[in-house]
């Protein structure tokens, strides 16, 4: 009788340190990204929690008969994470902090296979761990901006032994099955990417000798944008000039006008130019095609000629959405 009573009271104890239990998750967030990051580059998330948590057991290693099946299950006819416009964003989650495992959406995915529970040491030792999960987002996605969500429902279902006896006797079971939720999420922020080449007016001995420049600044914006591109009043502005400065601190007047005409560029509400007023491609952003500004920039003829040198300005161009 003592006998049984020592045996049963091992057993109690080793139980005692082999639950696992089926938990809320904790979400997992790839954060910010501009539109053209969510396109060209893969970006990385993770949850430390995937649902499922454990305190350990006598187990060192799980044995082929042991299972720990996480099935992800997102809404019905979703493919990613979903945008307000109705966008997409297409990603993969995977079992570990590599692209070695991934899991396929809606089937069963074994943790206790390749290694990954006990790399983990969910099995060993006393302190509470969870199963955390990866992601990576797939390149190519042009999407609008703002926050993209999806929300898997996650199906736990594992059997594993916690406890071996004299001759590797398993010692008891734990089965469990539950279901929680996973919400993932990344939110697109506004992005240009700006072709403008400087201007040079070259060479010429009086101001009247300077022709005109004509050119262009290529704009492509983050998909379904509205916005407007602005042009400061450079470095020496004076009475609503524009001016070229030499090392000598002499001034050569010119202005940058919109499109062919003679209305000014610049910064501030109706100076600006809205991305309808594009020359080429007018209307919202696209996230991969250009929008063109034409405009034409002259020396002013009505200054006087200043002393020969070599004339500079920078003029910031700016994008407002």
């Amino acid at each position: 009788m003592k006998r049984l009573l020592a045996l049963l009271a091992l057993l109690l104890s080793q139980q005692a340190q082999a639950l696992c239990s089926v938990v809320d998750t904790a979400p997992a967030s790839f954060g910010s990204v501009s539109s053209t990051l969510v396109r060209t580059t893969v970006q990385s998330a993770s949850s430390l929690n995937a649902g499922l948590q454990c305190t350990g057991s006598l187990a060192s290693l799980l044995a082929s008969d042991d299972h720990f099946y996480a099935t992800f299950t997102p809404p019905a006819g979703s493919t990613g994470l979903l945008g307000p416009s109705g966008d997409v964003i297409t990603y993969t989650l995977y079992a570990n902090n590599t692209s070695n495992f991934p899991i396929a959406r809606s089937l069963p995915y074994d943790f206790a296979r390749n290694g990954i529970i006990d790399a983990l040491g969910l099995l060993n030792g006393t302190t509470p761990k969870a199963v955390p999960i990866y992601l990576k987002s797939l390149t190519g996605s042009n999407v609008a901006a703002g926050l993209y969500q999806e929300t898997f429902s996650v199906y736990w279902d594992i059997s594993y032994c916690w406890g071996l006896g004299v001759g590797n006797i398993c010692l008891g079971r734990q089965n469990l099955t539950g279901t929680t939720n996973l919400t993932v999420s990344l939110t697109v922020t506004n992005d240009c990417q700006i072709t403008s080449p400087n201007i040079s007016f070259g060479s010429a001995p009086v101001v009247g000798g300077f022709s005109t420049v004509n050119s262009n600044v290529n704009v492509s914006c983050t998909k379904g944008s509205n916005y407007s591109v602005g042009l400061d009043d450079g470095q020496n502005v004076s009475a609503g000039r524009r001016r070229m400065k030499s090392a000598a601190n002499n001034y050569l007047a010119y202005d940058i006008f919109k499109s062919a005409g003679s209305v000014r560029w610049g910064n501030v509400t109706t100076a600006r130019r809205a991305s309808t007023d594009a020359d080429i491609n007018p209307g919202a952003g696209t996230g991969t095609g250009s929008q063109v500004f034409n405009y034409n920039a002259k020396v002013y003829t009505d200054q006087s000629t200043p002393p020969a040198g070599t004339y500079l300005d920078n003029v910031i161009l700016d994008v407002q959405f």
